[in-house]
C-alpha cells in the first residue's frame, strides 16, 4: 500500500498530466461537462 507522501505525489503527477492536456490547445474553453469528460477518459486510460 502506497505511503502518504507516494500518494501525494500521484497526486500532484496526475494534475499535471491534465494541465498538460488543457494547455496543449491554449485557445480553447472547457465547460464543466467536458472537464469531467476529460477527467473520466484521463482516469479510465490509467486503468487500462
Amino acid at each position: 500500500m502506497p505511503s502518504e507522501k507516494e500518494i501525494l505525489m500521484i497526486q500532484k503527477a496526475t494534475m499535471y498530466d491534465l494541465l498538460q492536456i488543457i494547455r496543449a490547445d491554449p485557445g480553447k474553453t472547457y465547460t464543466p461537462e467536458e472537464l469531467e469528460k476529460l477527467i473520466c477518459s484521463y482516469i479510465t486510460g490509467l486503468q487500462q
